[in-house]
């Protein structure tokens, strides 16, 4: 087990869905909000339950990263060894001029059955149902 936590929390406004993520990962607490289609996470939640289909195997999310001015977040699962050892890539940035600019970039290990699970809760995720997903990464 790890100390490694992602909350997915939305609501809505105006038929946009509006998300917040805390990801904290051992010392770090990096946050996003961001504007999204109400399912917005569903084809990268798709993409984890057969995640990996081979070594090289990666699979993406990116929210915000061609806007101006704006932050960004990239989450991308991937797998760092041929036995298949995978993680999930953080990036939380935003796109503004220094010196206001930031950029944190972490990964979280995570077994493959772990990142199939956070596909299970985003691939269906409704939410007018449920406001937050919670997602705990696991490792042996």
């Amino acid at each position: 087990m790890t100390n490694s936590i992602i909350t997915f929390s939305a609501a809505y406004d105006d038929g946009l869905g509006i998300f917040d993520v805390t990801i904290r990962h051992r010392a770090i607490e990096a946050h996003m909000h961001f504007y999204g289609e109400p399912d917005a996470w569903n084809q990268f939640g798709k993409q984890l339950l057969s995640f990996p289909r081979s070594a090289v195997d990666c699979v993406t999310f990116e929210a915000g990263s061609n806007a101006q001015d704006q932050d960004f977040l990239i989450l991308q699962a991937y797998c760092y060894n041929a036995g298949g050892h995978s993680a999930l890539k953080v990036v939380v940035a935003d796109n503004h001029n220094d010196p206001s600019r930031y950029r944190l970039e972490f990964s979280i290990p995570a077994e493959p059955a772990s990142l199939n699970k956070l596909g299970r809760l985003l691939s269906g995720w409704q939410i007018e149902n449920n406001s937050e997903i919670v997602w705990e990464a696991q490792v042996s």
